[in-house]
């Protein structure tokens, strides 16, 4: 195959996964009303008591909605996040679909930087480095190429982990997984790897500079709770007209104990 992805504006959607976060994922929802409306939305909720409410936002948002029946472990919510998304994504026949995390709220349109650069690095991965961390790779914003990720095994295994319930460390799972979904990349990509080579620890994916290369370096455009207070989600929850109090942002589990992050 010469190359993955053939046209210069791919379609992509977003799947947000979340546990409970109503104040969050209301915010999120609307920054995609006001910046970046065109592109299908999915919540994937891990089954919190508040999925009806999310359900009636979604509703309202014109966006998708699915809920675990149960809750499942830290880690697995994560994973049932990229299943529920890879699957909607496959029947809504999407090139690309991101995921972010409950509190990752972009304030800006991303979505043509990442279709310039997939069309120019014809990853099968988008994702970014910590350099604060250490992390080789981030999960709280990432973007998969859906037939790729359908079609070499990593779907699957997915839905096998989940099913044998373990824990894991997300960002190596994931990694590994792209890593191995990677195997087969495309000649243009290996034309642009022979061009961008890059150390093992960050190998196998295209560099997103959505994020900074930390997860504690603010950017003005974007919210994510490793640089970002609660308060500055309430603030800007009250420019984009939604009625919520500052202490609505205190606790994104709302009351319900550990769940994404």
């Amino acid at each position: 195959m010469h190359k993955l992805i053939n046209h210069p504006q791919p379609a992509v959607g977003l799947v947000i996964g979340t546990f409970a976060a109503v104040p969050y994922i209301h915010l999120a929802l609307e920054s995609r009303r006001l910046n970046y409306p065109a592109i299908p939305l999915l919540v994937s909720d891990d089954g919190s008591p508040n999925r009806d409410e999310l359900h009636a936002l979604c509703q309202r948002y014109g966006a998708d909605f699915v809920s675990s029946p149960r809750r499942k472990k830290q880690t697995l919510g994560d994973i049932s996040a990229y299943i529920h998304g890879l699957e909607w994504a496959l029947k809504g026949e999407l090139d690309l679909v991101v995921k972010m995390s409950r509190r990752f709220i972009p304030l800006h349109n991303w979505v043509p930087g990442l279709q310039s650069l997939a069309y120019e690095t014809q990853y099968a991965t988008y994702s970014n480095q910590c350099a604060h961390y250490g992390y080789g790779f981030r999960t709280e914003c990432i973007g998969f190429h859906v037939q790729s990720w359908c079609d070499r095994g990593a779907l699957e295994e997915m839905r096998a982990f989940v099913a044998r319930n373990e824990t894991v460390f997300v960002e190596n799972y994931i990694h590994n997984l792209a890593r191995e979904v990677h195997k087969s990349n495309c000649e243009a990509n290996r034309e642009y790897e022979k061009r961008h080579p890059r150390p093992a620890e960050v190998d196998a994916y295209g560099v997103w500079r959505l994020m900074a290369d930390s997860r504690t370096v603010a950017k003005s455009d974007i919210l994510w709770h490793d640089c970002n207070l609660p308060h500055e989600y309430w603030e800007t929850a009250l420019r984009y007209g939604l009625s919520y109090q500052p202490q609505a942002f205190t606790d994104p589990n709302q009351g319900f104990g550990l769940g994404l992050i």
